[in-house]
């Protein structure tokens, strides 16, 4: 009698061991020296499962990038009850994620974008204006809590969180520490958003 063959994966199941392939074939080679085939390979699956779901592999990577940041960090509508700890829980989160081959895959993708124009406004759709709209969320919050004024807020202040420790790791390869987080927080940001208003000069 002939042993059965293992069950084929399928769903959530072969997503996750497809991203943690992912994740290694590009910390291991990068965006320019991973292949699909040895992703496949690497989860246990056949090249032509990932093409189903994933055209190629700036897809792929964006896929493991946004998915794996969106089951680590807060949920958009969380609210401790402080902007303080609604910050420094978001960007805690996302500097641990980024210490390890996320971060790897993240700056992969900026390196990518940057020639890559179909790449890059796909990468700003999916992350940057999405921390951007979770951060107004918050502000919303903080608002209503009389946190900060009532007013509209500077859009290059909303781009400061997540862009500063974007903005270490891609120049230094490593997140920010909590220390330094809480710095950004408490010396840059909400200094930024507790500022009134000025009216424009006539």
């Amino acid at each position: 009698m002939c042993p059965l063959s293992p069950a084929r994966r399928r769903g959530e199941v072969l997503r996750d061991a497809v991203f943690e392939a992912a994740l290694a074939e590009i910390a291991e080679r990068g965006m320019r020296g991973a292949s699909m085939d040895r992703i496949a390979k690497r989860a246990g699956t056949g090249k032509a499962a990932l093409y189903r779901r994933w055209p190629n592999l700036h897809a792929l990577a964006l896929d493991v990038f946004i998915s794996t940041l969106d089951d680590a960090l807060p949920p958009a509508d969380a609210d401790t009850g402080s902007l303080r700890d609604d910050l420094l829980a978001s960007l805690t989160t996302l500097t641990t994620e980024l210490d390890g081959d996320l971060g790897v895959v993240l700056r992969e993708l900026i390196s990518e974008a940057a020639h890559n124009p179909a790449l890059s406004q796909e990468f700003q759709q999916s992350f940057g204006m999405r921390k951007q709209v979770e951060l107004i969320g918050m502000l919303q919050q903080a608002m209503a809590r009389g946190e900060i004024p009532t007013q509209p807020v500077d859009p290059y202040v909303i781009q400061v969180p997540a862009a500063l420790v974007v903005h270490q790791l891609v120049l230094t390869g490593a997140s920010p520490t909590r220390e330094e987080v809480e710095h950004i927080i408490d010396a840059i940001v909400l200094p930024l958003l507790r500022t009134p208003a000025t009216a424009p000069a006539s």
